[in-house]
């Protein structure tokens, strides 16, 4: 089962000017959890389980997102990248 992706609200502003090798690095993550959208931590306090986040990068970025089992969606509401 692969889930489909969405960039949404401040990420896609995130988007803009990030660094080429960072894109590609962000983009590689992304592909990773398509496959295997459980692959990262739940974002604290941990209430929800679907709200998750990981790094990229080499550990310069910081991706969230919301993984939706029904739809089989993640939905990416915010990137932070510290390069």
């Amino acid at each position: 089962m692969s889930y489909s992706v969405r960039f949404e609200g401040a990420a896609l502003i995130q988007l803009n000017g990030l660094p080429s090798d960072t894109f590609d690095a962000l983009v590689q993550r992304v592909v990773e959890l398509v496959d295997q959208p459980w692959d990262a931590a739940v974002i604290p306090p941990g209430n929800d389980p679907a709200f998750r986040m990981t790094i990229f990068g080499s550990g310069n970025g910081l991706l969230s997102f919301h993984a939706d089992d029904r739809s089989e969606t993640l939905r990416i509401f915010d990137i932070t990248w510290i390069g």
